[in-house]
């Protein structure tokens, strides 16, 4: 509907917007937000030990710019950092 002039407006994730927009000459993904998606990471009941490997591995990936890299790689346009 959007493709065909039937609809203005359309939200989704940042993602698939750009991806969209992509194929749509004259489209453009405005640069707020009107929501975000929450990513977690869970440990099985009785696995607590895991915790601490978890926590550091988070903490790497997101300063050694690791994600950043991933996301490039991916072509994902439009995430944002999650704030520590």
């Amino acid at each position: 509907m959007l493709s065909r002039g039937e609809l203005d407006t359309y939200a989704t994730n940042k993602p698939t917007l750009f991806e969209m927009s992509d194929s749509m000459p004259g489209a453009r993904v405005l640069d707020e937000n009107w929501g975000l998606e929450h990513m977690a990471i869970a440990i099985p009941k009785g696995r607590e030990q895991g915790r601490p490997f978890v926590g550091s591995f988070v903490q790497e990936v997101q300063t050694s710019g690791l994600l950043e890299r991933i996301q490039q790689e991916a072509g994902l346009r439009g995430a944002i950092k999650a704030q520590p």
